[in-house]
């Protein structure tokens, strides 16, 4: 059996991902019978919501500092909703040769990408995943599988939808930023060129995203119904479709794929593709900010 401690509990992504593992359904069944979120650090959060997510979804124990997680847990995920504290809590655990989930955003700054970056060098320690859980959803893999079977022929543009805001709580674009660039990045590869913003107002924006050999449209309003889109197209063709953003059913694929890291003991990303996003994010935010194209290269 997994025991998983969660850091942060004002994060309506605690409770969700300590009720997948710990609550079973009305028949009995857990949904991921090997894994317990048996841990929770409140961080921030007002102790008595702490004490309630921990009661509501049967976590053993309530700590009063990360470090009281060391010896007690096997694997440890950081989901505060200020992204600009993920790192400075995880490093201990990622050094320490702990599985890690961290959440989305996985950090603000380079300084903070840095350090993660050569935390996980140093020790070796390369289990770690996390960041968006949209584009682990079916829409996104189904488009994926078959851009990569070829059945659109050479990818020539692309447009992801979401929702964005410049001047959004915790950090602005980088809150739900992260979803529709690692959307993104999942369907049309890791390695963008640079990144274009033109904007009406901070709600509603888009975000031209260059690659050596395609050119891909972020369209971000703030203000849209919750029903987002994909399209791919190709030489040979093109695909639009919806994308599912169920809350629920994001958080689901977000813990098993961490269970299923810890199963074997491999990850399902790169720590260079991990981190991609907050460089991405970063040239998003420098492009508004100073209307011209930014390079990737500028900010890393």
């Amino acid at each position: 059996m997994f025991k998983i401690g969660i850091l942060g509990s004002d994060n309506s992504h605690a409770g969700r991902f300590a009720g997948i593992c710990n609550l079973p359904n009305p028949e009995g069944r857990y949904l991921i019978p090997d894994a317990r979120v048996t841990a929770i650090y409140g961080n921030d959060d007002d102790p008595a919501h702490t004490k309630e997510v921990a009661e509501s979804c049967k976590i053993e124990r309530i700590v009063q500092s990360p470090e009281e997680m060391m010896g007690t847990v096997d694997a440890v995920m950081v989901v505060y909703r200020d992204g600009g504290q993920h790192i400075r809590d995880i490093l201990p655990f990622i050094r320490a040769g702990y599985p890690c989930w961290i959440d989305k955003p996985i950090a603000f700054s380079s300084e903070d990408v840095n350090a993660l970056l050569e935390a996980m060098r140093e020790s070796g320690n390369t289990l770690v995943c996390g960041g968006s859980t949209l584009k682990l959803n079916y829409d996104v893999r189904t488009l994926k599988t078959k851009i990569d079977a070829g059945e659109l022929g050479e990818i020539q543009s692309g447009v992801v939808t979401y929702r964005s805001n410049f001047e959004a709580d915790y950090n602005g674009i980088y809150f739900y930023g992260s979803h529709p660039c690692e959307a993104c990045m999942k369907l049309f590869g890791f390695d963008p060129v640079s990144v274009y913003v033109s904007a009406v107002n901070p709600e509603n924006f888009t975000v031209a995203v260059k690659y050596a050999d395609k050119i891909i449209t972020l369209v971000l309003n703030n203000k849209t119904p919750d029903e987002y889109f994909i399209m791919a197209n190709g030489t040979k063709g093109c695909i639009c479709k919806t994308m599912e953003d169920h809350f629920q059913t994001l958080v689901t694929l977000g813990i098993t794929e961490f269970v299923e890291m810890l199963r074997a003991k491999q990850s399902p990303i790169s720590p260079e593709n991990l981190v991609m996003p907050v460089y991405m994010l970063q040239a998003i935010e420098k492009s508004y900010k100073e209307g011209r194209e930014v390079t990737i290269d500028e900010v890393r």
